[in-house]
């Protein structure tokens, strides 16, 4: 009888280190510039799924971009495989073609799916192939919201650049801004929505313009900040009192704060042009575009003083289970890895709320909705210091 008490004693006590080298609380450790974790997880392998299905819409445009996002998930399918033996077998089925939509539905409806949803139009899909859509079991990766999701088996991964641009706009507010000059470009177009954004908030756009290729970032700027209208009036004086002036232009003092929306190339000129004309102390606040792919750097000497919203994953962070240089960064990779997390986890407690820190974001569940917050970072002296998650 002794012996048989021992035994389960042990027993359980193996099941109890089992879970804890299974499932580690990884906190985020700024000190270490550790932003991006992996979640707590308390499942038990053998209630995962036994097969995942992805699904998505190839792009002939961007054909990369899927590339990355199915990358991803393949990534931290592998990192599950090998530290708890977590390998259940994994579907990728093209979407692109109507037909063959219906063709596996049948299979996608005995399974989880993941629907990657992010890159292209959803209403490209057959109407019946899309309500079937609707009723399957797993998660949808969108852009932008899908409507008509009542089946609680269903949930949604909304990744917004929009949030990012409100986050961001808001952090300006608490700094004191009120009075913004907003500049987007090609690859971004959304000065309007961001005029919107910050209306909304009580602030006030004094100037809205697109930076394009055919003007320096010097004219664009010189012209926003009434430089030319101050020689201008310089020349003008000098005519009538017949004496050179010196002119020694002031920058606008009816603007504290500039939002950029565009590529990062495009801001690292941007930037140092602000400087040149006279607007050195003016808040900078930097929202970079999700159609170009950049890096930054460990020197980021034209964004001094810049302040960023990003994925935690392009921020140059560090993560808490593997290396940083072997990483594919790209945004893409980063939503691909956090939708197989979150595959898992909502597996297991779709309803039950939920955060940790993704390669994305800080990521929250509260049933009905999954929000992503990105993290922000300012540039001082070329290097990146993390200002934590946005509440």
């Amino acid at each position: 009888m002794f012996k048989l008490k021992q035994d389960i004693i042990l027993f359980l006590l193996f099941l109890c280190l089992l879970s804890c080298s299974s499932n580690p609380k990884s906190p985020i450790d700024p000190k270490k510039n550790i932003f991006i974790t992996k979640p707590e997880i308390t499942f038990n392998i053998k209630n995962l799924p036994k097969q995942i299905n992805v699904f998505y819409l190839n792009s002939d445009i961007d054909p990369d971009s899927t590339s990355s996002l199915l990358q991803g998930i393949t990534d931290n399918y592998y990192y599950y495989k090998e530290k708890i033996g977590y390998a259940p077998e994994l579907n990728f089925i093209d979407f692109s073609d109507n037909a063959y939509c219906m063709e596996n539905m049948t299979l996608l409806n005995e399974s989880f799916s993941v629907g990657l949803l992010f890159n292209e139009d959803y209403s490209l899909l057959d109407n019946n192939c899309y309500q079937r859509l609707l009723k399957l079991r797993g998660l949808l990766v969108t852009k932008n919201k899908i409507m008509g999701i009542k089946d609680q088996k269903l949930r949604e991964f909304h990744i917004s650049r929009e949030v990012d641009i409100t986050n961001l706009l808001d952090i300006a507010k608490n700094n004191g801004s009120m009075r913004a000059i907003i500049i987007d470009d090609s690859t971004t177009r959304d000065k309007a929505l961001i005029e919107k954004i910050w209306n909304n908030m009580d602030g006030e756009v004094v100037s809205s313009v697109s930076s394009e290729k055919k003007i320096s970032s010097q004219k664009l700027l010189a012209e926003i900040l009434l430089l030319e209208q101050s020689k201008v009036r310089s020349r003008k004086l000098s005519r009538i009192i017949g004496l050179q002036i010196k002119n020694e232009p002031r920058k606008r003092e009816d603007i504290d704060s500039i939002f950029l929306s565009t590529s990062l190339s495009n801001a690292r000129s941007l930037k140092p042009a602000l400087e040149y004309n006279f607007a050195d102390n003016i808040s900078v606040y930097l929202i970079p575009s999700w159609r170009e792919e950049g890096n930054l750097t460990d020197n980021e000497l034209d964004l001094e003083k810049v302040v960023i919203s990003e994925m935690p994953f392009l921020l140059n962070t560090n993560t808490s289970f593997q290396e940083t240089n072997s990483r594919n960064n790209s945004r893409n990779f980063a939503i691909g890895y956090d939708a197989y997390e979150l595959v898992l986890l909502l597996d297991t407690s779709s309803r039950r709320d939920f955060n940790y820190f993704g390669l994305t974001g800080l990521i929250t569940n509260k049933y009905p909705s999954i929000q992503k917050k990105s993290l922000h970072a300012k540039v001082i002296n070329g290097k990146l210091e993390y200002q934590d998650y946005s509440d």
